[in-house]
């Protein structure tokens, strides 16, 4: 390929990638529930009110740093929330259109594979559903996206890796997600493994690390200081309830599931190119037996002798990173799949575009691996498709018709700020109400996680008998998993004050995605006597 030939087709892609998620956000205008639970946060901060989401708690309530200190600038300087997230998504949607161009030249550039290889696998990131939608919908994701590229190109330069370089992207991807030393951990792991693992490359990655960890100290410090704790919160409300026995029978569950996966409906790896919530069971059969071909191939690339060193490596890297949300992820949230998605993309590509060690290929070995490759485009093509139909409906029916109603009713109801909600789904409504939320898990607060360890509940009905908020959101069936006791008490303290449905409506929908959207189709709110 002539290199005019290849830098208009290098930007062509970043367009395209541009459009690709410029395209998903005016038609389906989603946006996520977490990025009300940031960005209250981010809002209260950039008004002088702490950088907190409750105003009589300081508690780490985000994850993302970056995901967090970005929204409050951009509101410091716009303070109109619309502009702000759409301020927003226009850096992400930057960031994708710099992801696909970084993609496609590494195959151009570094692994100096043909065109057709080469497009296909940016053209399958280009309409991944998870990584437009997680990154226009108040994500981190293409922040991750962006760091996990630029750690694998810097990997497949010739000669030892500069260590600053990579102390940068080390930092980068700390603080768009604290717990990306998995990631980064996992691709030099599977690098000294697969493909280089002389003493110059270690100390190189050495002290790299150390360099990462000056310049994502000062966030580690700070939180430290402020909240009391480096840790977020969100993590220590999903993850305290880990112990040595549960890891241990969580990865027996998981190391069963891998070889069940092969003969079962259910995989441990699916997620990896399915649609987000696929298990609602309401997307075609056969497109979910392809995508989990297609995974279980990626994930496993790595014990295969003849494959290329650079599939090899990457392959270990998602293997492990899949691994470690199997195993530790309370459920694997859509939003961290995509860091994991684009190193299986990058593996398959090296193991198509690149020959196979002691083997020659004939022109239709060739012809049948890129089949591969265009069936995963398809197949992203078609959950793509799909998305933006599931998601409109979504963030129409969903969460502008009931989840914001909600809110801005209890806005409207209460007397005073300080009186307190119970609920679940804490962005939309606590952004809306602007009411001190207990929610469970307790991402927001620490009283829920307080009265989880001295109950030893995780009991919704037990905890607001003990916490008695001012108000209660449920969906329908949660009340029903109380006991005899425990409902009982709720109702000599709660009348029922109003239910908010949208069940017609939906079931009116033909999308695929149409089960997971019933799941939020009704709440019932509580009122303390």
């Amino acid at each position: 390929m002539s290199y005019p030939v290849q830098k208009v087709i290098s930007w062509s892609v970043f367009a395209l990638g541009v459009l690709s998620a410029l395209f998903f956000a005016v038609y389906t205008d989603h946006r996520w529930e977490d990025w009300y639970i940031t960005f209250r946060a981010s809002k209260n901060l950039s008004e002088g009110l702490g950088f907190t989401f409750n105003m009589n708690e300081r508690v780490h309530s985000f994850t993302s740093p970056l995901g967090t200190l970005i929204p409050a600038l951009l509101h410091f300087i716009t303070r109109d929330d619309e502009a702000v997230i759409w301020s927003f998504r226009v850096i992400n949607m930057l960031l994708i259109g710099l992801v696909a161009k970084l993609i496609f030249d590494l195959f151009s550039t570094f692994i100096k594979a043909p065109i057709l290889p080469a497009l296909l696998v940016t053209l399958a990131l280009i309409f991944d559903e998870k990584s437009i939608d997680y990154s226009i919908n108040g994500m981190e994701t293409a922040f991750m996206l962006l760091g996990i590229v630029l750690l694998v190109r810097e990997l497949f330069k010739t000669g030892t890796p500069n260590p600053l370089r990579l102390g940068l992207i080390f930092a980068f991807l700390m603080w768009s997600r604290p717990d990306a030393f998995i990631h980064i951990g996992s691709l030099l792991l599977g690098y000294l493994l697969f493909r280089n693992n002389s003493k110059t490359h270690f100390t190189a990655f050495f002290k790299g690390g150390m360099l990462g960890i000056l310049f994502y100290v000062p966030w580690v410090l700070f939180a430290w200081w402020y909240y009391g704790n480096p840790v977020p919160n969100t993590i220590l409300a999903k993850g305290f309830t880990l112990t040595a026995e549960s890891i241990l029978n969580r990865t027996w569950h998981y190391v069963q599931s891998v070889f069940m996966g092969f003969v079962s409906s259910e995989a441990p790896f699916l997620w990896i190119f399915a649609p987000a919530y696929y298990y609602y069971e309401s997307w075609p059969v056969v497109l979910l037996f392809v995508l989990k071909v297609v995974t279980y191939v990626a994930v496993f690339l790595w014990v295969v002798p003849k494959v290329n060193a650079n599939a090899r490596f990457l392959s270990f890297a998602a293997f492990l990173i899949a691994s470690y949300l199997n195993i530790f992820s309370p459920t694997i949230y859509p939003w961290y799949i995509p860091a994991v998605m684009v190193i299986c993309l990058v593996s398959l590509g090296c193991a198509v575009a690149q020959p196979v060690k002691g083997l020659v290929v004939s022109g239709n070995a060739k012809w049948l691996s890129l089949g591969v490759l265009g069936i995963l485009l398809v197949a992203q093509l078609w959950v793509y498709t799909g998305g933006l139909l599931q998601m409109r409906s979504q963030q129409v029916i969903i969460e502008n018709g009931l989840r914001k109603e909600i809110g801005l009713w209890l806005k409207k109801e209460s007397k005073t700020p300080e009186e307190t909600v119970f609920l679940e789904p804490l962005g939309y409504i606590g952004f809306y109400s602007g009411l001190t939320m207990y929610d469970y898990p307790g991402l927001c607060n620490t009283k829920v996680i307080n009265a989880r360890k001295k109950l030893k509940t995780e009991s919704y009905v037990q905890l607001i008998n003990y916490l008695k908020p001012n108000w209660v959101v449920f969906r329908p069936w949660d009340l029903g998993k109380a006991t005899k006791e425990e409902a009982a008490t709720f109702a000599t303290l709660y009348d029922e004050a109003r239910i908010f449905s949208q069940k017609d409506k939906i079931a009116d929908l033909n999308v695929y995605g149409k089960n997971y959207l019933a799941y939020d189709s009704e709440f019932i709110v509580y009122k303390k006597k």
